[in-house]
């Protein structure tokens, strides 16, 4: 980059401010310096999907290599600084840098891995446990260590989370309402989230057997379901315990 500045080109996106939109026939890959960017697709109903969040260090839009139009919008969530690296270029530099390629081909397979994990999240979990996944993901990828837990450093909204989870607004409320409650999230003024990571993370290995019970204090706890219980149980709506029930897609 140092040496040929016309192989990455420095160019500042406000926010708001589009990268690139859906159907452009845009041949570069783009790499950001400053900021975040988020890609976004929409269905043929209008229906939008958060599919990524970008950060300092991430390379994105690499799918221009396939020389088709784009089937995603990018967009700048706060004010940005990226490098437009042109597709053509890359490739011959490719094609004559071994480390180069090797670290490419890293970056293509770290990609591919993290949508198998996707894939995999949407036929074995359901959407309770998809939410905490991508929370989870979120905060890793975006979090800031505060007392409290990881504060997730963009402000995401409940149908980004939808549409990034594959359920409905409404779902992704009263999920949070029940993480809240079992203080696996908090929310900090001005709409950020803070995830409590050990308390994902163990409330994820227990797996969709995990009982159903959402404390209002922190005097209960939650209790392991017997593997024996029957699959017909039900909620007691009097305020009883949730009982075990099979997993289900919601």
């Amino acid at each position: 980059m140092q040496s040929e500045p016309s192989f990455a080109v420095r160019t500042h996106i406000p926010k708001g401010g589009s990268v690139y939109n859906s159907g452009d026939h845009d041949l570069r890959i783009y790499l950001v310096e400053v900021g975040q960017i988020k890609t976004t697709a929409s269905s043929t109903d209008g229906k939008q999907c958060l599919l990524s969040i970008h950060t300092r260090g991430d390379t994105f839009g690499e799918l221009s290599l396939l020389g088709m139009p784009r089937e995603e919008t990018a967009t700048a969530m706060r004010d940005s600084v990226v490098r437009r690296i042109n597709s053509a270029k890359l490739l011959e530099t490719i094609c004559h840098d071994e480390e180069l390629s090797w670290h490419f081909n890293r970056f293509l397979m770290a990609r591919l891995r993290d949508q198998q994990q996707t894939i995999m999240q949407l036929v074995t979990m359901d959407s309770e446990h998809r939410l905490a996944a991508t929370l989870l993901r979120l905060g890793r990828k975006l979090g800031r260590e505060l007392a409290g837990g990881r504060q997730i450093e963009a402000r995401i909204t409940q149908e980004d989370l939808a549409s990034m989870v594959g359920t409905t607004r409404s779902r992704v409320g009263l999920f949070l309402k029940h993480f809240r409650r079992a203080s696996l999230v908090d929310q900090q003024p001005g709409g950020y989230l803070v995830i409590n990571e050990p308390a994902l993370v163990a409330y994820l290995e227990q797996g969709p057997w995990q009982l159903r019970l959402w404390p209002t204090d922190n005097s209960r706890t939650v209790r392991p379901p017997s593997r024996t219980a029957g699959h017909d149980q039900r909620v007691d709506r009097r305020g009883g315990d949730h009982l075990a029930q099979p997993a289900r897609v919601w």
